[in-house]
């Protein structure tokens, strides 16, 4: 990605973190506020337990307001990177000094390559092409440690909040004429296990798990990869 390309990404996910809100809006964050602290965090804390030992050296890469990180602060070393730096002014407003703060694009991570045992996020893939998520997923096996893993929570086409969404979608604009969009667009939804397979090996890394379930209610594919152990470094 150029660097006049991030500078425009950084801008519209600042934008997106302090526009005002309409009506339709306010109520959407509430409503998803609410379902990341009682549903989508409970699945968080399930699968990066199981899938790390305690004090392992994690990267939230595209963290948002870090409010599904709150229970894992107390466990792991968490470094919280996004583009956005509105979005990290929230993650330290939620979460106080627990985290290292990292202002940086995950195309390019400013750190040392092998230094992190996992990486993990939610919500982020579905923004980005299959060819940009394949650079992702190197930038990614860079800075993991030998045989370190990945943790994705990635919308499916056949999520429920997709297929809530795009029905909201529909009444509020093709309907009601409203011209309102309630998140960013998500281009690449997951189709298929096949298809995450598939960009996950071009990128370096190996799927170890995929579940979709009532753990996070249907919301998301959780994705687990482990770093190819011949990818180069």
């Amino acid at each position: 990605m150029s660097k006049a390309k991030m500078l425009e990404e950084a801008r519209q996910w600042d934008e997106y973190w302090t526009k005002k809100r309409t009506k339709s809006q306010a109520i959407y964050r509430a409503g998803a506020g609410f379902y990341r602290e009682f549903i989508i965090k409970r699945a968080l804390n399930y699968f990066i337990q199981k899938e790390f030992k305690e004090g392992s050296k994690l990267l939230h890469a595209g963290s948002g307001t870090g409010q599904v990180d709150i229970d894992i602060l107390d466990k792991y070393k968490i470094t919280a990177l996004d583009i956005s730096g509105e979005a990290l002014k929230l993650y330290k407003l939620n979460n106080g000094e627990k985290a290292n703060l990292l202002k940086a694009s995950i195309f390019d991570i400013p750190t040392k390559g092998s230094i992190f045992d996992g990486i993990y996020n939610l919500g982020v893939h579905e923004h980005f092409t299959e060819e940009e998520n394949e650079k992702i997923f190197k930038e990614f096996a860079r800075v993991l440690k030998p045989n370190g893993k990945i943790v994705l929570f990635w919308p499916p086409k056949f999520g429920i909040s997709v297929i809530f969404l795009n029905s909201l979608h529909f009444v509020l604009n093709d309907i009601l004429k409203r011209n309102i969009r309630l998140h960013p667009e998500e281009i690449s939804l997951i189709k298929s296990e096949s298809q995450v397979r598939d960009i996950l090996k071009r990128g370096g890394f190996k799927l170890t798990k995929f579940y979709f379930g009532p753990k996070d209610f249907f919301t998301h594919c959780i994705v687990v990869a482990k770093k190819h152990k011949y990818e180069k470094k």
